[in-house]
């Protein structure tokens, strides 16, 4: 998007407002740009982006930002036609579907705090029992029998998430955190409630907590075409086996001792933990110990270990084939990169500093003295000629 580029806004007289609830529950989220862009839009329907950033006081990118934070919230979409921007502007959420939301709910809680958001759920309790019924109470519907009993996910169901978790006795690591995380998983890799507890089930960490990073990075292998055992050689099989199967405190241990002679430090256990945590596999964690104690020969790994994990987290190395994989890859390049090096340019020294590489040092000066004789006759001679001397 440009300055010059035009922009309209559609639907902005059909959308329900609340300025209270919105300054409330929105605001904190959304933050002060995106806030009083969303109030400017209803407002100024037509014009150039330039008009908006003027107005505003702010530049392309908080422009930007502003419409990507509101349209994560539903609260419009925009769609651009080679510098023509269209603007679909949506009503707010009500107080009560806000605050029913859990993943509006745990943002704003993030954001306030949980004192200042018990305080907002106590203003929507209500004494007495409740009458209202439910749309099934009244009206009756017959489902016909050839429609499948289970119903299209609409949405990531945090109550039933949370539910098993309770049964299951796992915990969040921090809720705040955890849930919008939750919400996203869900939504990027299609899964509803009860796939993605199975992701967190097989994921958790040792103390029973969710880890989200671990099920992010699990759900990743699962989507990536990784490579096949039989496409590597016997010696890279055994290696990613090892890998799959070994625990890597044992591992460590067990290579530390055949190699060194040595035992694993309380410092090298305190970083598996950490990485365990951060969200590195067993796997990937057996792959990195091969690595320094096997191919580079280090007795001592807790200095370099994270940097390498987190160099194949961003790279998306999630598992031992293609962290055998990257391994063979990054090689190649190191050799490549030896061979194009230019060998050092041979400087000559300056003369006199030393015997050239043409000299023979066995020489030894053989002349006679008539010869010598004659040499110094021919000398003078040709001195004479230079002087002008006949």
């Amino acid at each position: 998007m440009r300055p010059i580029d035009k922009f309209q806004v559609v639907n902005a007289d059909k959308t329900s407002f609340d300025a209270g609830s919105f300054v409330m529950l929105y605001q904190p989220i959304l933050g002060l740009e995106s806030f009083a862009l969303y109030q400017l839009l209803r407002v100024m329907t037509a014009g150039r982006l330039s008009d908006l950033l003027n107005h505003l006081n702010f530049g392309l990118s908080a422009l930007g930002e502003s419409l990507d934070k509101l349209s994560g919230l539903d609260l419009l979409d925009f769609y651009d036609d080679h510098g023509d921007v269209t603007v679909d502007l949506h009503s707010p959420l009500s107080p009560e579907k806000f605050l029913s939301d859990g993943l509006y709910k745990q943002l704003l809680a993030d954001k306030i705090g949980q004192p200042a958001l018990d305080k907002l759920l106590a203003q929507k309790v209500f004494p007495g029992r409740k009458l209202s019924k439910t749309f099934s109470d009244i009206y009756r519907v017959t489902v016909p029998a050839d429609i499948p009993e289970n119903k299209a996910q609409t949405g990531f169901d945090l109550a039933s998430f949370q539910t098993t978790m309770r049964d299951q006795n796992l915990h969040f690591q921090a809720e705040t955190k955890d849930t919008p995380a939750l919400y996203a998983l869900a939504e990027k890799f299609g899964l509803d409630w009860y796939q993605l507890f199975k992701v967190a089930e097989s994921t958790k960490n040792a103390d029973r907590t969710l880890n989200t990073a671990n099920m992010q990075r699990r759900l990743i292998t699962q989507t990536q075409k990784t490579p096949r055992l039989t496409d590597f050689s016997k010696a890279e099989q055994a290696l990613i086996r090892t890998a799959k199967h070994e625990k890597p405190e044992q591992l460590l241990n067990e290579m530390k001792k055949r190699r060194f002679d040595g035992h694993i430090t309380q410092k090298e256990k305190q970083l598996l933990v950490r990485l365990s945590n951060d969200g590195v596999s067993s796997e990937i964690q057996n792959m990195l110990i091969i690595y320094f104690l096997e191919f580079r020969n280090y007795s001592n790994v807790s200095d370099y270990m994270e940097e390498q994990a987190n160099r194949w987290k961003k790279e998306q190395v999630v598992s031992a084939e293609l962290a055998v994989k990257w391994l063979a890859e990054f090689q190649t390049k190191q050799a490549q990169k030896a061979e194009k090096k230019p060998s050092p340019v041979k400087k000559t020294a300056p003369v006199g500093s030393k015997t050239p590489d043409w000299a023979n040092p066995d020489y030894k000066n053989e002349t006679s003295p008539d010869e010598l004789t004659q040499l110094e006759k021919i000398r003078r001679q040709a001195l004479k000629k230079i002087n002008g001397d006949d």
